[in-house]
């Protein structure tokens, strides 16, 4: 490995912010033209994560599914993690009326995944299934939101964001929407590409190095869209952010990843990985639950995180 495959993995994790951005964005403006609800263009800013979705695509593609496997069950353990504890650690944060609801759903999308996982092989018709649990969960979302009182600050600084967007010119979308394909799957190539040649210099097990180095990679943003709303004063958006941002991955992400290659799932991810996905996951639960999330909370979480990114490489260098 030499600085070129780093500096290819940097300068695609870099072109992948602004790709998704403008992605987005285009998708947006071109949809609202069709006039459509800004409520449904909302809910684009709110459900989609292009960041993290782009890079498991490409791996998937060029038939790194355990890699690609690997940076989902790594997303979810990033955002509840490390996302939310820097943010809560930073601003200490009071969430009372965020609905537990949604991540006990959380745990029935684990659940799910979980099953699909056991036999060693998430296929093309586990795929479907996920994805069709994802699009019922959205509509039932759409239905839930616009009666959701703890709902209401995401909804609305999404509004707010596609307000400023549609102001833009016309002409601009159509530009932005191709311009961002194409850096998207740019920067996705450039990440993989990064990230194989990492996989060939270390030996490290595939899923693990999807775990950590792709999933930190992928969803560095996603630390910024956590702190920004906890230091505005936002809690709910922090929560729903990261709980969104999960159910995206685990269902929508995995779905089309099975559809382009069935994925490969190692005796070692179900085992020690989707342990560690539920292990997070309770760890939303009780912070939900309890209402709030104090600093010494948020540095326990971080301090968490890093000791499942050692122990993770160290079982992958001695496999």
């Amino acid at each position: 490995m030499n600085i070129i495959d780093i500096g290819g993995l940097i300068v695609g994790v870099v072109i992948l912010i602004f790709a998704a951005k403008y992605l987005v964005e285009g998708l947006i403006g071109i949809a609202a033209r069709l006039a459509v609800a800004p409520f449904i263009l909302a809910m684009l800013i709110i459900s989609i994560d292009l960041e993290e979705f782009a890079p498991a695509v490409i791996g998937s593609y060029q038939h790194l599914t355990a890699l690609s496997y690997g940076s989902i069950l790594g997303t979810v353990v990033f955002l509840i993690l490390l996302a939310l504890g820097t943010a809560a650690f930073l601003f200490p944060i009071k969430h009372p009326d965020f609905p537990i609801k949604y991540v006990w759903m959380l745990g029935g999308a684990i659940l799910l995944v979980f099953i699909l996982s056991i036999d060693g092989e998430v296929s093309r018709l586990d795929g479907i299934i996920t994805i069709a649990v994802y699009f019922v969960f959205i509509v039932y979302l759409i239905y839930d939101m616009r009666k959701t009182r703890a709902a209401k600050e995401e909804i609305e600084e999404a509004e707010s964001s596609v307000e400023k967007i549609i102001r833009e010119p016309s002409w601009r979308f159509p530009i932005m929407f191709i311009g961002g394909l194409i850096g998207l799957v740019v920067g996705a190539i450039l990440v993989i590409n990064g990230t194989k040649a990492v996989l060939i210099w270390t030996g490290i097990e595939e899923t693990i190095l999807g775990l950590t180095l792709l999933a930190i990679a992928a969803n560095s943003v996603e630390l910024v869209e956590a702190i920004i709303p906890a230091k505005q004063g936002h809690p709910e958006v922090v929560i729903g952010n990261v709980a969104g941002s999960s159910f995206f991955q685990l269902l929508f992400t995995l779905g089309i990843c099975a559809l382009i290659n069935p994925i490969q799932v190692s005796k070692i991810a179900i085992q020690y990985f989707i342990p560690a996905v539920v292990i997070s996951w309770l760890v939303l639960l009780i912070i939900v639950w309890h209402r709030q999330t104090p600093r010494w909370v948020g540095l326990a979480l971080m301090s968490l995180y890093c000791v499942f990114v050692v122990s993770a490489v160290v079982l992958g260098l001695k496999l």
